[in-house]
């Protein structure tokens, strides 16, 4: 299955882009990177905990990221969880707390999640969908490749009468090495952020990150 990797990624890719509307020609681009550093492991039966600090390096002020997230088995290949994000930039802060659903069917994933979006200075709460779909495939002993698109949906602004609308397309591939109880993580996000009037942003994103199972 590992030799149509490649292909099925630029499939995805594809798909994401054949999406966009005319606008796109006129897209502006965009590079980060994002840095992660994150702990997880079971805490009781059926229930798992994840903490994570992450920063987002790009041009102007970067990004600060405090998580943390549980799931819960609650049957067969399905998991119900939640969390909170408590993102820093520049002064500005959001908290995010979120409720999920994950289901897995073989080497794929699931997730459908809604954000309350709590900002500085906003009018009132924001919510937003995010549906993922991921695929992941082990490569060697220790070696797995995972490959996901996104789609994140504004269902209502921070700001009252603000509009209902795709936020973001994401594509995201890369690699899991394991030694031991540490996790290295290498990847590629490609996000696409779709608005009115000729004003979408691309983004290319370099991922890295190193993690703790307990």
């Amino acid at each position: 299955m590992h030799r149509n990797f490649p292909t099925i990624a630029l499939s995805l890719a594809g798909l994401g882009l054949a999406l966009q509307p005319a606008s796109v020609s006129a897209a502006t681009s965009d590079d980060e990177l994002w840095i992660e550093a994150s702990t997880k492991g079971d805490i009781a039966e059926g229930v798992d905990l994840k903490l994570e600090l992450e920063t987002r390096r790009r041009d102007g002020s970067d990004e600060y990221i405090f998580g943390a997230e549980a799931n819960v088995d609650t049957a067969p290949n399905l998991q119900l969880g939640g969390g909170i994000e408590v993102h820093e930039i520049d002064g500005f802060t959001e908290v995010r707390p979120y409720q999920q659903l994950t289901f897995a069917a073989g080497p794929l994933d699931f997730r459908s999640r809604i954000e309350e979006r709590f900002f500085d200075d906003s009018d009132q709460v924001s919510f937003r969908l995010r549906q993922r779909a991921r695929l992941r495939h082990k490569l060697a002993t220790d070696t797995t490749g995972f490959l996901s698109g996104e789609l994140l949906y504004q269902l209502r602004d921070r700001n009252e009468g603000g509009p209902e609308r795709i936020d973001q397309w994401r594509i995201n591939a890369g690699l899991t090495q394991r030694l031991g109880d540490i996790e290295l993580t290498g990847g590629y996000l490609f996000q696409i952020r779709p608005r009115d009037g000729g004003n979408t942003r691309h983004t290319h994103v370099a991922q890295v990150g190193v993690g703790y199972r307990f």
